[in-house]
């Protein structure tokens, strides 16, 4: 049966829950060269390769990566980090939380000091797919205050 493109972002990011956390990463396998090269890039603080260690051999997601991977699926091209995806992405749609079309999937962000933080899928029903840092990793869950902005980037509807 046909699947909208809306069906298949959400497919992927549902399929994709559990999957662990590491700042940086967009669905590759890490292994300790990577590991390195995403501290010599983003920082020890962030990426804690302490924490992030215990998951070689796996396939990471940050909370960008997971949401730029889910969109690319339809052919969606998004920036990875959370602030160039808002700058630099085409939007059908966008606005304040308040206005979360709720029938519709979207881009969530959250902005802390002007900047966008992090992001997630809205997947309907109330539920976000997002990767929450290394500590839980790629989760499902429900809508919270978390989320400040959406938007729907161009092509998906």
């Amino acid at each position: 049966t046909f699947c909208g493109k809306d069906q298949l972002v959400i497919d992927f990011a549902l399929s994709r829950v559990g999957y662990p956390y590491v700042w940086g990463t967009y669905g590759q396998k890490l292994t300790e060269s990577l590991l390195n090269q995403l501290v010599a890039k983003h920082g020890a603080a962030n990426v804690q390769p302490d924490k992030a260690r215990k998951f070689i051999g796996r396939v990471c997601y940050d909370c960008a990566g997971l949401v730029a991977k889910a969109f690319n699926t339809v052919g969606i091209r998004l920036a990875t980090g959370a602030s160039s995806a808002w700058r630099n992405t085409n939007w059908a749609s966008s606005g304040a939380i308040n206005n979360l079309p709720k029938d519709k999937v979207c881009v969530l962000y959250q902005q802390k000091n002007g900047k966008m933080q992090h992001t997630g899928i809205y997947i309907k029903g109330n539920q976000v797919v997002h990767a929450n840092g290394i500590d839980r990793g790629v989760v499902k869950e429900s809508l919270t205050g978390l989320w400040t902005h959406w938007g729907i980037p161009s092509g998906l509807y």
